[in-house]
């Protein structure tokens, strides 16, 4: 069965996208099955929005590759440590 991950989770996810470990496809995935599994209660509002976040990573922008940048990237994680 599939767990809710925490804050440490997707601080993970996240330096695994800056990092190159992971790509932004695969991330948006893992997400998007956690964020949509009807079976699990995400309780924590803090981490209900990051997995909606973390599940666009993927997307495209009209000015750039991408509509978030690994700019984007390091001040989630600074938000999610003081949170």
């Amino acid at each position: 069965m599939r767990e809710i991950p925490g804050k440490s989770d997707l601080i993970k996810k996240i330096q695994n996208l800056l990092s190159g470990l992971e790509d932004r496809k695969a991330v948006s995935d893992w997400a998007f099955d956690i964020y949509n599994d009807d079976s699990l209660r995400i309780s924590d509002p803090v981490i209900s929005n990051y997995l909606e976040i973390l599940g666009a990573v993927d997307l495209p922008s009209s000015d750039r590759n991408y509509l978030y940048t690994e700019e984007d990237f390091k001040e989630w994680i600074i938000e999610l440590n003081r949170s």
